[in-house]
């Protein structure tokens, strides 16, 4: 009987590979001692989808022993869309299929993994299948020929998704502007995949989830990773459109909160992020033809709310329920979606229809040249404009193979690029936009301007803050993670 915690787990990557010859040996290994000559064999396919499981199992058990594989064991789910569109297809470069539901069942009876059928909580919420390597896999792992580094990714995963207005993953036509898109993210996918992104304070590289974000979960963890084999950035666009949406999504670092982020390092020099202020607020002004900034100085933020006395609690509620309404298509949605993202722990307070009618009405008071755009689903547009500003900054850094992170409406970069960066966003919002003023702001980390500024006359201040942004003070296992990423990719 196992004392695991079922919870604690991620959906199978189906686009797990690697080409590394002792990869191919090790499934060889597996398939000849344990599942060779049981049921109907078409061999080809069989180790295909296995190479996949065993594989992602390695991946999981490397980055956290604790962690589970939650997978479908249902023929429908492989072929309804559920795990990707059937057959093979942009989004199943593999062509994996049902086969996957045999191959955990025989590895389940040779004993190389262990399993937890899918369930129902009392609430009648449903959990996927669980898998785990068991002691015998585990020894096998050890054993195994090939590395922590050797595993990736299908060569030809799809990098720009497209999806219904049901959030299914359609076909689509490639435009020259769609593979130059595609080539952008492989490039940058390449560079991530070199760069080291860490954080030093970490011996053991995890981080809990908050419990506004556990709850929204069923069948992932409720730890973040921080791993090398997560950081791969695909673009997603809605609605059938490639003008709806289109952000940047993958990659450990944005299911982190900001204390966190302000710890990254990436290839073991300190960083800084840097975000537009109010952005989605400025762009629906921008599709209003206004520009934000020359219009007013005041916080768009900046908003009272009834039974609330608290500035800052005020503030925090007007700017989730402000950004939610530019998303939402009808105020009923709108107030479902801010109850349910609201985080109560933090601001003890309650939110009757009555009150939010009247933020609402309070933010279209304030803001009439955009109210039109309130409860419209204006967002996925909004989404798409940032997008293009995004791959603008990204793009000048691929260019000069110079590490960057995005999460949205802010990046990372290492402490020295940060001037480099501030002007390259406002270029990238002009350029997008044809509007000419934006603000940005950073997260409060020294960069090398703040180093230089504050220190130059202290000669000792100065050695020490760049010692620290380059050295830092690691954990042992930073230390060890570090050294590990050198070897291989330096070496």
């Amino acid at each position: 009987m196992t004392d695991r915690n079922y919870q604690h787990s991620r959906i199978l990557d189906v686009h797990r590979w690697s080409a590394h010859p002792e990869a191919n040996l090790f499934v060889d290994e597996v398939f000849d001692t344990f599942l060779k000559g049981q049921g109907k064999e078409n061999i080809r396919i069989k180790k295909k989808h296995l190479k996949v499981v065993l594989l992602d199992l390695y991946v999981a058990w490397l980055n956290d022993p604790e962690l589970n594989i939650a997978v479908h064991m249902t023929q429908s789910a492989y072929s309804n869309g559920t795990v990707f569109s059937s057959g093979k297809s942009r989004y199943n470069e593999l062509n994996i299929k049902g086969s996957t539901i045999e191959i955990v069942h025989r590895l389940h009876e040779a004993d190389l993994i262990g399993l937890k059928d899918g369930w129902q909580d009392a609430g009648g919420k449903g959990f996927l299948t669980r898998i785990w390597p068991t002691q015998k896999l585990t020894k096998m792992f050890e054993d195994a020929a090939f590395g922590y580094f050797d595993i990736g990714y299908a060569q030809d995963r799809e990098t720009v998704i497209l999806r219904d207005e049901n959030k299914v993953d359609v076909p689509y036509d490639d435009s020259r502007h769609i593979v130059e898109m595609r080539q952008l993210l492989q490039d940058y996918n390449k560079l991530l995949e070199k760069t080291f992104i860490d954080i030093q304070s970490l011996d053991t590289p995890r981080i809990e989830l908050p419990e506004k974000k556990r709850r929204r979960l069923s069948n992932e963890q409720f730890f973040v990773n921080i791993s090398h084999h997560d950081k791969f950035v695909r673009r997603v666009f809605n609605n059938n459109s490639f003008t709806d949406g289109g952000r940047f999504y993958g990659g450990w670092w944005q299911r982190i909160d900001g204390n966190f982020r302000k710890s990254i390092r990436m290839n073991n020099i300190a960083t800084v992020e840097i975000d537009y202020s109010s952005l989605h607020v400025v762009l629906a002004y921008t599709e209003a033809g206004l520009d934000y900034w020359k219009k007013t100085e005041k916080d768009p933020y900046d908003l009272p709310v009834r039974g609330v006395n608290n500035p800052e609690h005020s503030r925090d509620i007007v700017k989730l329920f402000f950004l939610l309404s530019l998303n939402a298509s009808t105020e009923q949605s709108l107030f479902k979606a801010f109850r349910y993202q609201f985080s109560y722990k933090e601001h003890p307070y309650s939110f009757p229809d009555d009150v939010l009618s009247e933020l609402l009405a309070t933010i279209k008071e304030h803001h009439p040249d955009i109210a039109d755009l309130i409860c419209s689903g204006a967002g996925l547009k909004l989404m798409n404009i940032d997008s293009r500003i995004c791959e603008y900054v990204i793009a000048d850094f691929v260019r000069t193979d110079s590490p960057i992170l995005t999460v949205h409406d802010s990046f990372i970069v290492q402490f020295d690029q940060v001037d480099r960066l501030d002007r390259l966003m406002k270029d990238a919002f002009s350029y997008v936009t044809y509007k000419n003023v934006i603000r940005v702001k950073s997260n409060g980390n020294l960069n090398k301007a703040a180093i230089y500024a504050h220190g130059w006359w202290d000669r000792q201040w100065l050695h020490d803050m760049l010692d620290h942004a380059i050295k830092g003070n690691p954990t042992r296992g930073y230390s060890r993670r570090w050294e590990r990423h050198k070897d291989y990719y330096q070496d």
